[in-house]
């Protein structure tokens, strides 16, 4: 399986940020507010997966033994990302329903952000296929060297690559780009 197999893995991973990530159908975000949301959930996406990949990793896997320490080391970093991911967040949520972005826009942010945080990692510690962890994990350790900001970026590219190479992109906008869920559009 190739580096970029393994990245996509991963950032299925992040599909599962929120619900209105994983379903809206409406709203696009440009790569710049992916790759905002990614670096502000990476830490609690890295939480998630570790906590449900340990009942099927071995001992010495990364995740087992330095996932704590990464989403630490990432979440360092998520205050900055903040302001762009949470704005990303609610465009997604506006394409979700109207009534979620009225309660998520109308939340303080010291109220919004403990939301996002538990449901990004709720959502990954529930739904992710125990399958993939070998190779999430995998994933992982090769892009824990990396800033979160030039993982999430990474990611962000994979995904919108990977959409335009399988002719993915909405017929009616030619310039957008959609796979698992998100839709990316240029900036």
């Amino acid at each position: 399986m190739t580096v970029h197999r393994k990245t996509l893995t991963f950032a299925a991973a992040l599909m599962a940020l929120t619900p209105g990530l994983a379903q809206a159908e409406t709203a696009c975000l440009t790569r710049p507010e992916a790759q905002a949301l990614f670096t502000y959930a990476l830490p609690q996406v890295i939480s998630g997966t570790a906590k449900r990949c340990q009942q099927v990793l071995p001992a010495d896997a990364y995740l087992r033994t330095h996932g704590t320490e990464l989403a630490n080391r990432y979440a360092a970093q998520k205050g900055r990302s903040w302001p762009e991911a949470k704005a990303a967040f609610l465009k997604l949520s506006e394409g979700q329903s109207s009534d979620v972005a009225k309660f998520a826009r109308n939340l303080p942010d010291d109220s919004l952000r403990p939301l996002v945080d538990i449901t990004v990692e709720g959502l990954v510690s529930q739904n992710l296929p125990l399958k993939s962890c070998d190779r999430i994990d995998l994933a992982v350790d090769l892009l824990a060297p990396l800033p979160p900001e030039n993982t999430a970026g990474l990611i962000a590219l994979i995904v919108e690559m990977t959409a335009k190479a399988k002719g993915v992109a909405p017929a009616d906008v030619a310039d957008k780009a959609k796979i698992a869920g998100l839709t990316l559009c240029p900036a």
